[in-house]
């Protein structure tokens, strides 16, 4: 079935919160999906333009053939998306090619014609669920570049990612410090010790989870100052702590032959408290391996691909900072030995939640079931194990799943999106009293387990 034409423009939006039960989508014109698509993305698509324009010449000079042309070719494309974004066209097939970046293209297809089938009516930016069409813009980015011979390759969002690191680089020296201090606890490191050392770096890994630059546009993220020291005013705004719990499960399996999986979220700063989780957990033997899931492709601003990964642990190792220099070297070390693998896996990047992997990705289903845990970052992730459903927020998250249960897992996620559960009624009452908007600031977070 080939997806039907459509001139549906903006006469179906509601001016109504999105319900319970229902899909987060932007035809609810008071949700933040909605703001979303009129403000926020099209602003990412903008803020490319303007670099490929305003960095043209040193595009062309670093990879020369055709690359000015296509610098041309390319802004060309992304207005073109731009435009049919912000008049609600139908969401387009992506072009079938035979590169690798684009052989998930038929996947992607296939699931905008079923959707249509399900909804009974076209996909447009506005109509469909906000979940598919936000992943869906990343998608038609990248496949812009890929289709290219000069620049299929190039990150649009790379120079961002980078600034937010070294923007950054004072709270890195701190916690680098800090970790490696951890990492040389001797003998006589109690367990009350380790307890309390590991559930701050699980609280620092999720604060760091504020540090996203699709929720600003791309703007600058950075963080100043000691983190450790602060990290104790996040405290009231920590909704759900569940670290004693993760807590149980690795210290049970100390010293033992396990697996933690991290799915990655940002880049940065947040990538940095990623590893040292990382180091902790691996120098103390909470795990004998660790597996970090990236993303294949350049993905909402900021990411982590492979390349962002491999860039963060060469900065570090070529830091004039002894302590970051030295929290770098582990990492490679770790890395080079295969206590860690960088895994890359389609699935993060093609049209689906999570209940859907079992059936879609049902090696990537079995391959986390190996791990006697998997750690979610941040706001995608949570929207992708939740479906985008604006469920009842005292639901509880294993209902919220529909399904997926491949292990122990836990969530880390400052709220970024018009969705949350696990929440008693009392808390909710006195946040939307406090302040309406208080699913969408990044104040709040959560840190959230299910052990089985």
């Amino acid at each position: 079935m080939a997806i039907q034409n459509s001139l549906t423009s903006f006469k179906e939006l509601l001016d109504i919160e999105p319900p319970f039960g229902a899909y987060l989508s932007g035809k609810y014109i008071k949700s933040f999906a909605y703001l979303t698509i009129k403000d926020r993305l099209p602003v990412i698509i903008t803020k490319i333009i303007d670099n490929l324009s305003r960095t043209k010449e040193s595009i062309n000079k670093k990879h020369g053939g055709n690359s000015a042309e296509e610098v041309k070719q390319i802004i060309g494309d992304l207005s073109k998306l731009r435009s049919e974004m912000m008049t609600n066209k139908q969401l387009q097939p992506l072009e079938l090619s035979n590169t690798n970046k684009d052989a998930d293209a038929a996947i992607w297809n296939k699931r905008l014609e079923e959707q249509q089938v399900i909804d009974k009516s076209p996909q447009t930016w506005y109509n469909s669920c906000w979940l598919l069409s936000e992943c869906y813009m990343y998608r038609r980015i990248s496949q812009i570049f890929s289709l290219t011979n000069s620049l299929s390759s190039f990150d649009p969002f790379e120079a961002q990612k980078q600034a937010n690191f070294t923007d950054s680089i004072g709270s890195i020296g701190f916690l680098a410090k800090h970790v490696m201090s951890l990492v040389n606890k001797n003998s006589s490191y109690s367990l009350d010790d380790q307890n309390k050392d590991l559930k701050q770096l699980l609280k620092l890994n999720l604060w760091g989870n504020r540090c996203d630059l699709s929720l600003s546009s791309g703007d600058k993220s950075n963080v100043d100052g000691n983190p450790v020291e602060g990290l104790s005013l996040f405290d009231d705004d920590l909704l759900i702590d569940n670290t004693q719990c993760v807590w149980n499960l690795l210290n049970s399996h100390k010293n033992t032959d396990v697996i933690v999986d991290i799915v990655l979220d940002n880049s940065g700063y947040e990538l940095f408290t990623d590893l040292c989780l990382a180091v902790y957990l691996t120098s103390h033997r909470f795990t004998n391996k660790i597996r970090f899931y990236v993303k294949r492709i350049p993905w909402f601003v900021s990411d982590v691909t492979q390349q962002d990964f491999h860039w963060t642990i060469e900065f570090m190792n070529n830091s004039m900072n002894k302590d970051i220099k030295a929290f770098g070297e582990v990492c490679s070390n770790y890395l080079n030995s295969g206590k860690w693998s960088i895994e890359i896996e389609s699935f993060w990047t093609e049209p689906f939640d999570y209940s859907e992997m079992k059936m879609q990705s049902p090696e990537l289903y079995s391959k986390l079931s190996n791990a006697i845990l998997v750690i979610f970052k941040g706001d995608l992730n949570y929207r992708k194990l939740l479906g985008d459903i604006n469920w009842d927020h005292s639901t509880d998250l294993m209902t919220s799943l529909r399904g997926f249960n491949p292990t122990n897992l836990v969530t880390l996620r400052t709220l970024k999106a018009d969705l949350v559960v696990g929440l008693d009624n009392d808390t909710i009452n006195k946040l939307n009293a406090k302040d309406k908007n208080w699913m969408v600031t990044g104040q709040y977070g959560v840190i959230h387990a299910i052990i089985k």
